[in-house]
């Protein structure tokens, strides 16, 4: 079955990195909210062509409803 030990874990670990690393460009004004989620919903839709595997569709979903509301729209930008 897909998405268990290894790759759940890298997983995992990699999207905390994202998060990390895009909240520290923020944090440093380096990177706006705005821009963020532009970038987040980019990586999203870069999944499309591949939508008919089911992993793919759940990591599009991670992207969109897990990731992207983690930059507000309305955060100060």
């Amino acid at each position: 079955m897909y998405g268990k030990g290894r790759e759940l874990e890298l997983g995992n670990a990699t999207s905390a990195v994202l998060v990390s690393l895009l909240k520290t460009l923020v944090d440093k004004n380096i990177l706006s909210n705005r821009e963020a989620r532009v970038l987040l919903t980019k990586a999203a839709n870069d999944l499309v062509p591949h939508d008919y595997a089911a992993p793919v569709k759940g990591a599009m979903g991670i992207i969109v409803n897990d990731l992207v509301p983690i930059f507000p729209e309305d955060g100060g930008d």
